[in-house]
């Protein structure tokens, strides 16, 4: 079987030689005999979440052993696509680990056939290569069925998300793109090219990252342009350049001026439109080179992140398991302009990619109609809280293990520290900021055991988030005195009783409280509003406090009702009290902690305005969330990481201040443009000082 794939191979490449357009002769690196493959050593290496798509460490192998590749393709390595985009950033991936001589590359094209690519997949895995690559989704159920055989080999596919794991399978990899994303971006640019208002769409399949690809530039095109037409078509195939270049001839004859789409086939539609001097928008590899006059812009694939942390996974005996997206904010997505475009048009192509890389802009929630801003309201001024964190140039690495009291998506206080330390993982990478994290520490026996295990694993910094786990921290802390711990909402770092190592933290959140108090005093008609806390206590007591302060500096008239559920979690008793809110006329409500998604959902079934604090809920409700107090916590854990290099373990108090970052004024594109900047001048009043919090008994 495999001299029959050597032959083919062969030809292939002969074939490349006679007929490759646009780029240079294909070399392929032969399959060879494997050695004598030792088995790899299992170690743990627990993962928070599955792995992101950014720059890794080259990997390295031991002096004189050669990780081996293989990977089969559903067109070729020079398909200006799919294709090409993997190979090569394998490419790259060899360059950096030191050449063919570390890394060998071996690869089967144009596998349509599943069949067919279920025997090159096996020959490889019989051959001894360390990772075997199925580059499309057609191949998954085949790499399913032959995974089970070959344990020692890594395994791995895409686009897709599933590893396998619920059928028992430890060894597969998988990979996706976001397509979406680029497509969004490129169909802003599209957007502000065209003269003729008229886009063509060129798509193979309606499926997987093409669907994504075209969704996102049709999204990204009406943001910008709400009446243009972007015109769709679909071939049906992935690879009929003639069907591809018939459907672009389609689009120009009913006025496209810019045209786009997807897979191999694009090599006929680029043709087409290099002819008719139409301009094209391309995706997964650099497609410039057939057409540099017409080619614009180009998403395009880096899979270099993904594949080189399956390489290190697999060194330290990790098979599989993991998960990998690539997106605009992890690298793994870029945005490449021709010299000739229009620079204003890239000046906002690029805003428009710097707010989804931020977060300001989600191209899902627009696809799946939870947002349907166009450019100008989601542009102006106000929209979106201005983020004035800055990274560090660079951290020493750390391992940071987080003890949470509820879920990393619990729209509220675990989610936001989760969501900031994966954000710090995210700009620094995994080798730099390695994170684990346990959920649901409701008892606080629990919480002890996992700090104590969290600590014996050698964890750097571990963070028990919830004033409840200060008792047991303080009584773990003095047995690893090289561990820093950390704990809030609080301000006792254990000092007295002569403990060294911990932090405290805490947010103000009586600063964003009132910033939020003054918004609703603006919205509020009813001259009713309505609280839903948790405890009288901690930060949500302060969130209490400064938003009664923010309501009555406002508008004095206004009624405050306040109500305490008595539970942090409790959504039912949540939805209970927002419905009492709103029968005593309430008509904007705010409250706190895990429970709010309860309270939220009656907001949203009653259109009454709902304006939140620590993480954005704006996902859940988009119509009523009007603003969102941000809990961003990564000022607070970077001073930890830089007291430790400094050598202080513990000892501090941290708190989250909108004047250093820590809280973050969201504002949702619903809430009118004159509340906006009344809250502006408060959040600037806090920051300043003039404007001082004075709590009111109550």
């Amino acid at each position: 079987m495999r001299r029959r794939f050597l032959l083919l191979s062969l030809i292939l490449a002969i074939s490349l030689l006679v007929a490759a357009c646009g780029g240079g002769a294909a070399t392929e690196a032969p399959v060879q005999e494997a050695p004598t493959k030792a088995a790899p050593v299992a170690t743990e290496a627990p993962q928070a979440e599955p792995t992101k798509a950014e720059e890794s460490a080259p990997a390295t192998m031991p002096e004189g052993e050669k990780f081996r590749v293989a990977v089969v393709l559903p067109s070729t390595v020079s398909d200006l696509a799919w294709s090409q985009a993997l190979y090569d950033s394998l490419k790259r991936i060899q360059a950096d680990m030191g050449g063919e001589d570390k890394m060998e590359i071996a690869y089967t094209e144009n596998m349509w056939n599943v069949t067919d690519a279920a025997a090159a997949i096996r020959d490889y895995a019989d051959n001894g290569y360390n990772l075997v690559i199925a580059h499309g989704t057609q191949y998954g159920t085949s790499l399913f069925e032959i995974a089970p055989d070959f344990p020692d080999t890594s395994f791995a596919w895409g686009t897709a998300v599933d590893t396998g794991k619920e059928k028992g399978i430890d060894n597969v990899f998988a990979y996706e793109a976001r397509a979406e994303e680029g497509g969004f971006v490129l169909g802003v640019l599209a957007a502000q090219l065209s003269k003729s208002g008229v886009l063509g769409v060129v798509g193979p399949v309606e499926a997987g990252d093409a669907k994504l690809y075209i969704d996102g530039f049709a999204a990204g095109a009406k943001y910008a342009k709400p009446d243009i037409k972007v015109n769709i078509s679909y071939t049906g195939s992935f690879g009929d350049t003639a069907l591809a270049a018939e459907a672009a001839n389609t689009h120009i004859s009913a006025g496209a001026d810019v045209l786009t789409g997807s897979a191999q086939q694009v090599v006929g539609a680029i043709g087409v439109a290099k002819e008719k001097g139409v301009i094209w928008m391309g995706t997964q590899s650099d497609q410039s080179s057939l057409a540099p006059d017409i080619v614009a812009a180009s998403q395009i694939y880096y899979w270099d992140g993904p594949f080189k942390d399956m390489i290190q996974k697999h060194m330290s005996g990790v098979m599989g398991g993991e998960s990998y997206a690539l997106s605009l904010a992890n690298g793994g997505l870029k945005i490449h302009y021709a010299d000739w475009v229009d620079k204003d048009a890239v000046a906002v192509a690029e805003q428009v990619k710097e707010k989804i890389i931020k977060g300001e802009l989600n191209v899902m929630d627009i696809l799946s109609g939870k947002a349907a801003p166009t450019m100008e309201e989601g542009m102006q001024e106000g929209v979106q809280g201005e983020a004035t964190f800055e990274y560090p140039p660079e951290i020493q690495p750390v391992r940071i293990a987080l003890v949470l009291p509820s879920t990393i998506s619990d729209l509220a206080w675990s989610q936001s520290l989760y969501d900031s330390v994966k954000d710090l993982q995210d700009h620094y990478g995994a080798d730099v900021v390695d994170i684990a994290y346990t959920e649901n520490m409701w008892n606080v026996t629990d919480a002890a055991s996992a700090i104590r295990d969290y600590a014996d694993a050698g964890y750097d910094i571990v963070i028990a988030h919830g004033a409840q786990y200060g008792t047991s921290l303080f009584e773990i802390a003095p047995d690893y005195p090289d561990t820093s711990f950390a704990w809030g909402t609080a301000t006792d770092t254990g000092e007295k009783e002569g403990v060294t190592n911990v932090f405290a933290y805490e947010p103000r959140a009586d600063q964003g409280g009132y910033v939020l108090g003054v918004i609703a005093a603006h919205l509020t008609k009813s001259g009713i509003v309505g609280v839903v806390g948790p405890v009288d206590a901690g930060d949500a007591k302060l969130h209490v406090d400064g938003f009664l302060a923010g309501v009555h500096a406002t508008k004095p008239d206004v009624q405050v009702n306040i109500s305490f559920t008595g539970s942090f979690g409790d959504t039912a008793l949540a939805a209970e009290a927002a419905n009492t809110h709103i029968s005593a006329g309430a008509d904007v409500l705010t409250g706190s902690a895990q429970q709010v998604v309860g309270a939220i959902g009656v907001c949203k079934e009653k259109g009454v305005p709902w304006l939140g604090i620590q993480a954005d809920q704006g996902v859940v409700a988009p119509d009523v969330v009007m603003a969102t107090d941000i809990y961003d916590w990564r000022p607070t854990i970077l001073s930890m990481i830089q007291y430790r290099s400094e050598g202080v373990l513990g000892g501090k108090v941290l708190q989250l201040t909108l004047a250093n970052g820590g809280q973050r004024m969201v504002y949702h594109d619903k809430l009118p443009a004159e509340i906006v900047q009344a809250a502006k001048a408060a959040e600037q009043g806090i920051v300043d000082g003039s404007i001082e919090i004075v709590f009111e008994p109550r």
